[in-house]
C-alpha cells in the first residue's frame, strides 16, 4: 500500500509540474502549441453542414477564407489579426484565444470594425499548421454576417 501511494504521489508532483508544450504521457488534447506556430496566414476551407440549403448571399461550401492571425504570449489575438474573404480585399476584424497548451481556439470574425454581427470559428491549432473545426453564421448572440448556416472546416498555415 505505501508503495502504490508513493508511487501515485510522485506522478501527480510530476504532472503539476510539466511545464514543456509537449504532453506528458500521450494524453490526447491537441499536444503543445505555441504563439509563433499559431501565428501567421491560414487558409480555412468551408464544407456545409446540414440538409438545408442555405439563405442567398451565405458562404458556400468550397470557399476559402484567409486569416491573419498575431498571437500574443497569453494566447490572444492581438488587434493586428485580421480575415478576409476573397476575392475581395476587405480586411475585416478578428478576435479570439488559442491556449497555447493545447490548440483549442476560439475566434470571432466581425463583418466590419465596430459591428456586432460576427461568425465563430472554433477547433484546433497544431503546431503541424493545420486546423480543424466549425464555423457558425451567426456567432451566438451576434447579427449574422452572410447568412444563417454551419459548416465544418479545414485549415493549413500558409505562412
Amino acid at each position: 500500500m505505501r508503495s502504490t501511494v508513493l508511487c501515485l504521489t510522485l506522478l501527480v508532483s510530476l504532472a503539476a509540474c510539466e511545464t514543456s508544450i509537449d504532453t506528458l504521457i500521450g494524453t490526447p488534447g491537441g499536444g503543445g502549441l505555441t504563439a509563433a506556430q499559431a501565428s501567421g496566414n491560414w487558409s480555412f476551407t468551408l464544407t456545409r453542414t446540414g440538409p438545408l440549403a442555405c439563405p442567398s448571399g451565405s458562404l458556400t461550401t468550397g470557399q476559402v477564407l484567409t486569416a491573419r492571425l498575431d498571437v500574443l504570449s497569453d494566447g490572444t489575438l492581438a488587434a493586428t489579426s485580421f480575415w478576409q474573404n476573397p476575392p475581395t480585399t476587405l480586411v475585416r476584424p478578428l478576435t479570439g484565444s488559442v491556449p497555447l497548451g493545447g490548440g483549442l481556439s476560439d475566434f470571432f470574425m466581425f463583418a466590419s470594425s465596430g459591428s456586432t454581427a460576427a461568425m465563430e470559428l472554433q477547433g484546433t491549432l497544431t503546431a503541424a499548421g493545420s486546423f480543424s473545426g466549425t464555423l457558425s453564421d451567426p456567432a451566438a448572440g451576434s447579427p449574422q454576417v452572410f447568412g444563417a448556416c454551419g459548416f465544418t472546416v479545414t485549415g493549413t498555415k500558409t505562412g
